[in-house]
């Protein structure tokens, strides 16, 4: 009877684990109901506290199933639909992705418990949201890195974004995840009757929001020079057609038809990645007439295109045709996408999927600011904009960042959205423009606020004429990095050890993993 009691129990705590983490990617775009990321980590936090360390990962990685299955299930719909690869192989290697994802989740689970045993405050406010958040840093490292889905995003309508420039996105998901824990530690103390420690966990939770929306009044940079006349072309070409090459006078006539009525109007027009995908070195002439174009209009044209490397693939490419020329040549390929990883069991898989792009070259590290009208301008080509260290750059006289992307390859599922809020986090950590430019949307420009200034129609052709504002100067983030964040985390943890130790050293009974005031649910380790 017991052991049925159990397993009911574990049925109930695994299903909840796997909605808490369906739950979280609702607080993401494109629905952005940010609350959700602070009630879905205190739930698993409860589940964690009730579980032997086996049990916390178990529950960990169900949550992460529920967290990815429905935060990055377009990956799926890149493969089969646009990658040619059948339904059920697609489904596996989309099921495999998730697992990898959730190994994290999983991970954090175990260690809380691993290593900090005991029920106390500093293990739920100090190791907990530590824990997490160096999760999210190795997700962003290992195998090249995926950055989706951090909390922080989730939080870029709420107030806690005032953390950004400071500390980040990791700063910005530190405290979504305290913010959990406090609510959390709160409901034990008030079980436990000890209303003054539960009414004292409520004030520090307020604390920390109004404390965040403070920092926003905070002008951490200033306008730099004039507004600058922009516009964004958005090509809408259909990912199926677009890569064919009987249908590529599509992609030239597209661009030509949408470009010819703002020469001599606007001083930057914009066109997104790989607008036109053919090497330049096999339309040197049609390139030559773009420039001259420009030089007579006295206007500037970025446009993707790739390039031929010497080495024999091919570089991923943003050019600026006009009176000024600059290039920049992306560095952090996308795997599957851009270049094919060497993976034994996936081979046969993997030569039967329809990638165009699959032999890029990544561009080198520390390459030259853009210039133009004396402006300086930070590029990134497609899912680079994900990476916070790598959008970092110690320089104030960047006046906004620019993205061009093709998005298109994810086709009407979330992935868009999602892929410029983690840009709107971009502005707000740096606070500055960003100019976000894709083939079908969702091209915007975004304040240093890190919100929506103008917008384009998706799908569909489109041009988006507006201005942008640059800006000047250092952002705390811009000037050090991870280093005051994993500082804190580092320091958190130390504490929350030297606790557990106080503690084992104070009690004779041995330690529990957690009781929460009931019995603990035992899943062998």
């Amino acid at each position: 009877m017991i052991s049925i009691k159990k397993g009911f129990m574990a049925l109930c705590f695994g299903t909840t684990a796997v909605l808490s983490g369906m739950l979280l990617a609702l607080a993401f775009a494109p629905y952005n109901i940010f609350p959700f990321a602070i009630i879905a980590p205190a739930i698993l936090l409860f589940l964690w506290l009730r579980s032997s360390r086996f049990g916390a990962f178990v529950f960990g990685f169900l949550f992460g199933c529920g967290l990815f299955g429905a935060g990055v299930y377009w990956v799926y719909h890149s493969i089969h639909v646009f990658g040619g690869v059948p339904a059920l192989p697609a489904f596996g290697i989309t099921a495999l992705f998730i697992a990898i994802l959730s190994l994290f989740p999983a991970a954090t689970g175990y260690f809380l418990n691993r290593f900090f045993p005991y029920q106390t405050p500093s293990k739920l406010l100090c190791a907990f949201p530590a824990l997490w958040v160096f999760s999210e840093w190795l997700r962003s490292l290992l195998c090249t890195g995926f950055p989706w889905l951090f909390i922080g995003y989730s939080q870029i309508n709420s107030p806690l974004k005032g953390l950004a420039p400071i500390l980040s996105v990791y700063g910005v998901s530190f405290a979504a995840l305290l913010s959990s824990a406090l609510i959390v530690n709160a409901i034990i103390e008030l079980r436990q009757k000890n209303y003054k420690t539960a009414y004292l966990q409520l004030f520090i939770f307020a604390s920390v929001w109004i404390g965040s929306s403070a920092l926003m009044l905070v002008p951490w940079t200033q306008p730099s020079g004039k507004p600058l006349s922009i516009s964004l072309v958005q090509g809408d070409i259909p990912q199926d057609l677009k890569w064919s090459p009987e249908h590529l006078q599509l992609s030239f006539d597209r661009y030509q038809k949408l470009t010819e009525p703002l020469w001599g109007k606007h001083q930057l027009i914009i066109w997104p990645e790989a607008a036109i995908p053919v090497p330049l070195q096999n339309i040197e002439g049609f390139i030559e007439m773009l420039d001259q174009k420009a030089k007579q209009n006295h206007t500037h044209l970025m446009l993707g295109i790739p390039i031929q490397a010497d080495s024999g693939g091919y570089y991923n490419a943003l050019i600026t045709l006009g009176n000024e020329k600059s290039m920049y040549l992306k560095q952090h390929l996308v795997p599957f996408g851009e270049y094919t990883p060497s993976i034994r069991y996936l081979d046969f898989i993997i030569k039967k999927m329809n990638i165009p792009m699959a032999m890029m070259t990544p561009g080198g590290y520390h390459q030259k600011l853009m210039r133009m009208n004396s402006l300086n301008i930070l590029p990134s080509v497609c899912y680079e904009i994900a990476f916070p260290e790598l959008m970092r750059v110690k320089d104030d006289k960047i006046n906004f960042l620019l993205t061009v992307t093709n998005d298109a390859w994810f086709g009407d599922t979330s992935a868009k959205a999602q892929h410029l809020q983690m840009a709107m986090m971009r502005a707000m950590e740096q606070k500055r423009p960003v100019v976000f430019v894709s083939n079908d949307g969702i091209t915007a420009v975004i304040s240093p606020n890190g919100q929506i200034a103008a917008s384009a129609p998706p799908s569909q052709p489109y041009v988006l004429n507006t201005t942008v504002q640059g800006m000047s100067g250092l952002t705390p983030w811009m000037r050090y990095g991870t280093n005051p964040i994993f500082t804190i985390l580092i320091l958190l943890c130390i504490i929350s050890l030297k606790d557990q130790a106080e503690y084992k050293k104070n009690t004779l009974l041995p330690a529990p993993a957690a009781s929460c005031g009931k019995e603990q649910l035992k899943i062998s380790d």
